[in-house]
């Protein structure tokens, strides 16, 4: 990311300040600080989030705020006095107040008319519970757009980070690096649905088309194929070289049953990873053809598996069957393969994973989820390099990436024996998801190895303290590094931190 004001320009990549093309020196953590005051410029920010974000929350001293704040005033020509660039607002925090030079922001994706964020439609029902039908409904919408081949899509993490912003949609469009987005709302009682729909241009702020569309709920797919058409005609994308858009399931029960398992999913726990197993069990019997349903079943039972949680000692059996009836159904679904590839890959059948992850991407390059989880596949295949290139690949379309994303780069640079930024991505996933098991293990073998066996052994105590079953013995059974001195690195790091 890049950011200009005045004859400044910040480089968050190189990690460089630069004044009317001069280098200038500053410390990391006044560098890190002119980074976090100019992405949340919209607000003021405490003293307390400054402290979280550039300090990671360890005790710092009034004083030693103040020396950076004005270290980085002298670096940028400002002052106390001034206050042109950094104003202090008094027991409340600072704010960023100069004015980004129009541009300025480089997200590094195409500054292309045809590139689109979709944006969690709001749910208006008056039901809280009914939140899964709208984020269901944003992230079809998600799937299928990413499925042109001539359109450049956002993927779901980092349009869900705008949920609820107090943001205007330009600066959105501009943080993003999008140049149109789809925002909408959700109405729905009993069988009635109201959606309420309208493309952006961010440049201005203007409609480009609004819509209302009303019916019963089983009308949902004619509705989502619909708005997908009306964007397509818009945007004048071709659909040409797109493969099939078409729907897995006619049953509007399963569809549900699909959306309210996979919503549960992500809360990451053993009680709602059962009750995520128990609802996509009830869509399958409602219709027994739908594969994707069929493939959600994979993560549940592979994650209870690898996570060692009880009544998951088969998981791994289970997940395989689930991901194999999927492809039986529909080989050429990009979903489908993603999650045949990454069964693959935690039974070690490594060169058939990569060949489903190359096969996913050959039917959708814009699925970003399925990268996500092919970065981590490499590192467990021993190919780290690899998985750096994946991993930023998949950061074009999710310039806010979910915790995942960032622990298996840092998973990748941990490989490399690049301690710094794996400590780096890897601190950044665990304050995201600080229950996340994988990203906990991998974060105790780097703190060791750095030489901080404090934060090491604690992250291992915390993780034996949640969940009992986890012993050094499954640890080693159930993470399938290809290469043994990538297992061995790990393992070995993890039993001096504590692990038995």
């Amino acid at each position: 990311m890049k950011y200009a004001f005045g004859p400044y320009e910040i480089d968050t990549e190189a990690m460089e300040l630069t004044g009317d093309g001069q280098v200038i020196a500053v410390q990391p953590q006044v560098f890190a600080l002119l980074v976090f005051l100019i992405e949340n410029r919209d607000r003021v920010v405490t003293k307390d989030e400054i402290i979280g974000a550039v300090w990671d929350g360890r005790i710092v001293s009034d004083g030693t705020l103040n020396a950076r704040i004005n270290a980085l005033r002298t670096a940028l020509g400002d002052s106390g006095t001034r206050q042109s660039v950094i104003k202090t607002h008094p027991r409340q925090g600072f704010r960023f107040v100069a004015d980004l030079n129009s541009g300025a922001e480089d997200t590094g994706r195409p500054a292309d008319r045809r590139t689109i964020a979709v944006l969690p439609f709001v749910n208006i029902s008056g039901d809280p519970e009914q939140i899964y039908f709208a984020d269901g409904l944003t992230e079809d919408l998600i799937t299928d757009l990413s499925k042109i081949p001539d359109l450049f899509v956002i993927a779901r993490n980092s349009s869900f980070a705008f949920r609820d912003s107090p943001k205007n949609l330009t600066d959105i469009g501009r943080e993003l690096g999008v140049a149109h987005i789809l925002e909408g709302s959700v109405r729905r009682a009993g069988e009635r649905i109201r959606i309420n729909a309208q493309l952006i241009d961010t440049a201005t702020g203007g409609h480009i088309w609004a819509d209302r569309f009303d019916g019963t709920i089983a009308d949902i797919f004619d509705v989502q194929d619909e708005i997908t058409d009306k964007i397509i005609s818009a945007l004048k994308v071709s659909l040409a070289a797109a493969p099939g858009i078409g729907r897995q399931t006619n049953s509007i029960e399963a569809y549900e049953l699909s959306l309210r398992g996979r919503a549960k999913f992500f809360m990451f726990s053993p009680e709602t990873n059962r009750e995520c197993i128990n609802l996509l069990d009830q869509a399958v019997a409602a219709d027994p053809d739908f594969a994707t349903a069929w493939a959600d079943q994979v993560f549940p039972y592979q994650s209870g598996w690898s996570f060692t949680w009880a009544g998951y000692d088969d998981g791994l059996d289970v997940a395989a069957g689930k991901a194999e009836k999927a492809f039986a159904l529909d080989p050429k679904s990009s979903f489908v393969n993603s999650r045949l590839a990454w069964v693959r890959t935690f039974q070690g059948r490594h060169d058939e994973a990569m060949t489903a992850f190359e096969r996913t991407r050959t039917l959708d390059p814009n699925n970003v989820e399925a990268l996500t989880w092919y970065c981590e596949a490499l590192n467990y295949a021993g190919d780290p390099e690899q998985a750096l290139e994946i991993g930023a690949a998949s950061l074009k379309h999710d310039p806010l990436p979910p915790p995942n994303c960032l622990h298996h780069i840092g998973h990748a640079h941990f490989l490399l024996g690049n301690l710094e930024k794996a400590l780096d991505y890897g601190s950044r996933a665990l304050r995201m998801a600080p229950s996340f098991p994988a990203a906990n293990i991998v974060m105790a073998a780097i703190n060791w190895e750095a030489g901080n066996a404090v934060e090491a052994r604690e992250l291992v105590t915390n993780m034996t303290l949640s969940n009992p079953r986890l012993t050094f013995a499954r640890f080693y059974d159930r993470y399938p590094y290809a290469r043994p001195e990538h297992k061995d690195r790990v393992a070995n790091a993890i039993r001096e931190a504590g692990l038995q």
